[in-house]
């Protein structure tokens, strides 16, 4: 069993780095414009969708995981708020350029072919829209072993530092655009308790399945082994309108 099948198998929500407290610090950080038509890629179970809903934006919420957009369904429904939620990938996002105002992505770019992610995201902003990428990096150097570990736990071909994410986003185009970060993982079970998941969906049986406790085993492992490696990055970049852009 891969990792993301297990987060949705057990309809984990915040695995994304620093969880959803971080969610909601950064929105808080960075409100969003009124009324804003907002693009949340790599959806999964909904919850960081349905909570910008919740505060008054529209939104739509992909994922390449049809069982992820059911139970973001399910999520929204359940607290009657209207979202959007289509199956989509990250690297041929489904909809017109300049067709949104705020891009939202949380530990999404790195399982993909992250330039192409990124120029997407940038084709579908509007002129003076913004990008809110957040991404675990590597801190630090690491042994080779290590790291090899992890890029095949998660499936990814390397660990990217700050600086790779600053290339790609100026290849890109976002202008102007800054990193927040590096953070380290918080520790401590603190944060999901202050925001606990009411609308998880856990598959049926999944508890005692062992293949996702294995999983979840070899997660703790790694992760506890490199934590002092690895941390994660919030990438803010910003389209230039066409007017901007001229000048």
């Amino acid at each position: 069993m891969e990792y993301l099948e297990m987060l949705a198998r057990l309809g984990i929500g915040d695995a994304h780095p620093g969880g959803f407290a971080e969610t909601v610090k950064q929105l808080r950080a960075y409100p969003l414009p009124p009324d804003a038509k907002v693009l949340e890629v790599g959806c999964g179970t909904g919850r960081t969708a349905c909570y910008v809903a919740a505060q008054g934006h529209r939104v739509t919420g992909i994922d390449i995981r049809p069982d992820m957009i059911a139970k973001a369904k399910a999520r929204a429904e359940k607290e009657k708020l209207t979202v959007e939620f289509r199956r989509g990938d990250a690297t041929a996002l489904p909809f017109p350029d300049e067709s949104f105002d705020v891009v939202l992505v949380e530990s999404v770019s790195i399982f993909t072919d992250t330039p192409q992610a990124l120029r997407e995201y940038y084709r579908v902003l509007r002129g003076g829209g913004r990008l809110f990428d957040r991404e675990m990096i590597r801190r630090s150097s690491m042994p080779s072993e290590a790291h090899d570990a992890i890029a095949r736990f998660y499936g990814i071909s390397k660990l990217w530092e700050p600086e790779d994410w600053t290339v790609e986003a100026r290849n890109a185009g976002f202008r102007p655009f800054h990193i927040d970060g590096p953070f380290p993982f918080p520790t401590g079970i603190e944060q999901k308790q202050l925001y606990k998941d009411e609308y998880q969906q856990i598959d049926t049986g999944s508890l005692f399945d062992v293949d996702i406790w294995e999983v979840t085993n070899a997660y703790d492992a790694i992760m506890g082994n490199s934590a002092e490696h690895l941390g994660y990055i919030l990438l803010v970049g910003s389209k230039q309108s066409a007017a901007s852009a001229a000048k």
